[in-house]
């Protein structure tokens, strides 16, 4: 059974691997080194600066335009210049067959091998991850952690003993607010969730006082860092007021397009942290003056995140829309089917539903666009993969 299990998970790791290799040669033989969105022209100088100069800054002299963690992970191969980016395109390849992998570990844990191969198969396969393998963007380091994060939250509950499930849990949570800043409330959640699930009640103390403490250890010197520089703490970047205004300003139309930064003159002239706090309010007023604007918007939002298809006009037809529609309703319908199928480890199914449903309301909050549930769809393929199972195990069996 042991042999099996690796052989699978090499076999997997392989598959995915090639394919998101194959992507990434493909697009770096036909376009070189050219970025196709902004965000990924920040993280690169963000990364470059760091490696050249020693300091987390943008060519615009932006010190927490973003989170730290990706940028010092593309710092690794900033060092090499132009070839560096292959390189980072390269690495997310192998953190995405690894994010396969895992998928595979976490679904045989649960509901056995055939279950395992089909998550680990769905994961392998996801064109939204295979493409988004060559974007320096979040989504591919982020959708790694996100699913560890879940299996290491399960497995504090079905092994409330194991010191490594709660050591790993509480730094993934740290590591996944320091990525993706929207996790933020996310993370308490899920220590909250476990607490409730956890059958080892004389515990909880433990995980209340460490998950907060290695979280506040993390954020702590970057705060500090940025009331140094900015004078302002800014413990969630300097992003979130620009992202909100984006989202509910009065040009909002459910996708980002942040042209207003350099069409109003009253915006133009402020530092980076007064920025922040000056959108932040002025979307927070018209948010509260149309509420029901805000829920016409979070219609729209809902839809650009859940579409089958790219919103992306480049990406909504031809091979490549009807491939990644087939592959989101195969996996959504076959997720709640794994959710009607309701025997049976209940606490890993609200652990897999609970970030999805939490970034669903967030991005009708926010920028809704398909990029933002890209790591969510491991959680759902893990989901799916229940459906195929012989037997339902309970919560009450430990997971192996």
């Amino acid at each position: 059974m042991i042999r099996r299990l690796i052989g699978s998970a090499w076999l997997l790791f392989g598959v995915a691997l090639a394919l998101r290799v194959g992507w990434v040669v493909y697009r770096w033989a036909t376009h070189g080194a050219a970025f196709d969105y902004d965000d990924e022209k920040l993280h690169w100088q963000l990364a470059t600066h760091l490696v050249r100069d020693g300091t987390l800054v943008s060519d615009d002299g932006r010190y927490a335009a973003r989170m730290p963690v990706y940028p010092l992970f593309l710092a690794l191969f900033a060092w090499v210049g132009t070839y560096g980016l292959l390189a980072a395109r390269l690495a997310q390849a192998a953190i995405g067959a690894v994010t396969a992998v895992l998928a595979n570990r976490c679904a045989n844990a649960a509901w056995g091998p055939r279950a395992a191969w089909v998550a680990g198969l769905v994961v392998c396969i996801d064109p939204f991850g295979i493409f988004f393998a060559n974007l320096l963007l979040t989504e591919t380091v982020f959708t790694l952690l996100l699913l560890a994060l879940v299996g290491c939250a399960w497995q504090v509950v079905m092994q409330p003993a194991s010191k490594g499930a709660l050591i790993g849990f509480a730094l993934l949570g740290a590591a996944a607010v320091m990525t993706r800043p929207a996790v933020v409330l996310l993370v308490p959640l899920l220590w909250l969730l476990i607490g409730v699930c956890s059958g080892d009640r004389r515990r909880i103390w433990l995980r209340s006082v460490l998950c907060p403490l290695v979280l506040a250890a993390a954020l702590l010197p970057w705060g500090l860092r940025n009331k140094a520089v900015l004078g302002s703490f800014a413990w969630l970047s300097t992003n979130g007021g620009v992202t909100l205004y984006d989202a509910q300003g009065p040009q909002a139309d459910g996708s980002s397009n942040q042209a207003f930064l350099q069409d109003t003159p009253a915006f133009r002239g402020l530092d980076e942290a007064t920025l922040d706090r000056t959108l932040a309010r002025r979307a927070a007023e018209q948010m509260c003056a149309d509420p029901g604007r805000v829920l016409r918007l979070a219609g729209v939002k809902l839809l650009r995140t859940w579409s089958p298809i790219p919103n992306v006009a480049e990406y909504r037809s031809g091979a490549v829309a009807t491939v990644g529609a087939v592959y989101t309703v195969v996996v959504l319908l076959g997720a709640v089917a794994g959710l009607a199928r309701s025997r049976g480890r209940r606490t890993l199914r609200a652990l897999l539903w609970v970030p999805v449903i939490y970034f669903t309301l967030v991005h009708c909050i926010y920028i809704g666009s398909v990029r933002y549930r890209v790591p969510l769809m491991p959680l759902l393929a893990v989901a799916t993969a229940s459906v195929l199972s012989v037997a339902q195990k309970p919560d009450n069996q430990r997971a192996t």
